[in-house]
C-alpha cells in the first residue's frame, strides 16, 4: 500500500478496528476461518477497485496502489 493510502486508511480506521483470533482450533475450524477470511479479504478488495480483483491481486503479487479504481455513481 502507498502512503497516501495508508495515511487515509488510519484517519478513517484508525484504532477502530480490533481482529481477535482463536487461540485453539481444531482443523476444520481452521479451514473454516480461512475460507470465511479469504471470502471477507476479496469482498474488501473488490469494493476498493470496482471490480472482483484477480488471482494476482489477491496474492498480493500485484500492486493494487498502481491500479485505476473505479467509483461508483
Amino acid at each position: 500500500m502507498g502512503q497516501r493510502i495508508k495515511n487515509n486508511f488510519n484517519k478513517r480506521f484508525g484504532g477502530r478496528i480490533h481482529v481477535v483470533y482463536a487461540q485453539k482450533t481444531s482443523a476444520s475450524e481452521k479451514q473454516i476461518q480461512n475460507e470465511r477470511l479469504c471470502k471477507a479479504m476479496i469482498q474488501v478488495l473488490s469494493g476498493i477497485l470496482g471490480r472482483e480483483p484477480t488471482q494476482r491481486e489477491v496474492l498480493g503479487l500485484d500492486d493494487i496502489s498502481q491500479c485505476k479504481i473505479k467509483k461508483n455513481k
